[in-house]
């Protein structure tokens, strides 16, 4: 959310996460406002596989994990971290190998950045991850699909995701929600299943300790897309907007509306 800038989050009270692709000095005109830290994603549009059982990319992907904990450590308020998973299987041009990944090595990857950050007053949190829906028609429903040979991320399902976080079982490692992927997931199911879906990624509230709150489009074809949504625009049931409200989380907006329309989904969530 530092793409509102310091003014606007300045104006609403509001503090802020940085992203993913942003450096430590991209950061610093931020320090006032910054609790939590993005850690980065892919280098040169290749991800940082912590699963990958190719040990150069590994190590690599552990590396820069651990450089981005000592870099951010040195912003006063940030005391959190968001980490994405690995992929599961990915295949494209810009990722030529390291096509093999294990779910173990990601276990014992993430448990190494978690004894960094303790080290340094900082938490981990992990982020369920999206489901991939790139070229399956709208007509075509998940049961129809055949998911084993498409590119697909680790901690999509609710179940997958916390149990990571369960067997990772360090105390400053938790939960990071992100409502839009957990959308994606849903989408897998038939539409009166849906809510029951969404709901199934608040099962463990204790665990819960950051969300990424955004709205999405439970019942059409949108939503197969990480819509990313102002909340209450999109079809998400109130009963997910009321439950992330009362969480002892962050609650962090990921998308960046103009000031006037942050106003309206500031007044939308004061109301839930």
């Amino acid at each position: 959310m530092t793409d509102v800038g310091v003014e606007v989050l300045g104006r609403f009270g509001l503090t802020a996460e940085s992203n993913s692709r942003m450096g430590i000095e991209e950061m610093r005109p931020f320090a006032d406002f910054l609790i939590s830290g993005h850690a980065p994603v892919k280098k040169d549009e290749v991800y940082l596989n912590l699963a990958s059982t190719d040990d150069r990319l590994r190590e690599n992907a552990i590396d820069r994990q651990l450089a981005y904990v000592n870099a951010v450590a040195q912003l006063p308020k940030l005391k959190q971290i968001n980490l994405h998973f690995a992929p599961r299987r990915w295949v494209d041009d810009a990722q030529p190998d390291g096509h093999e990944f294990d779910y173990d090595r990601q276990i014992d990857a993430i448990r190494q950045i978690a004894a960094m950050a303790a080290e340094r007053g900082i938490e981990i949190v992990l982020e369920n991850l999206p489901v991939t829906w790139r070229d399956v028609p709208d007509d075509t429903t998940g049961d129809q699909v055949d998911w084993s040979n498409r590119n697909a991320y680790f901690g999509t399902t609710p179940e997958e995701w916390i149990g990571v976080c369960e067997e990772v079982a360090r105390p400053n490692v938790a939960l990071c929600l992100d409502s839009s992927h957990a959308c994606t997931y849903a989408h897998l199911f038939p539409e009166h299943k849906r809510p029951e879906v969404m709901m199934s990624f608040l099962a463990r509230p204790d665990l819960l300790k950051h969300v990424h709150w955004s709205d999405n489009y439970l019942y059409d074809s949108r939503g197969r897309e990480d819509s990313h949504a102002f909340v209450g625009k999109g079809t998400l049931p109130e009963e997910i907007h009321r439950t992330i409200k009362g969480l002892d989380a962050t609650l962090m907006l990921e998308h960046s509306p103009p000031p006037e329309e942050l106003e309206e989904e500031l007044e939308y969530i004061d109301g839930l």
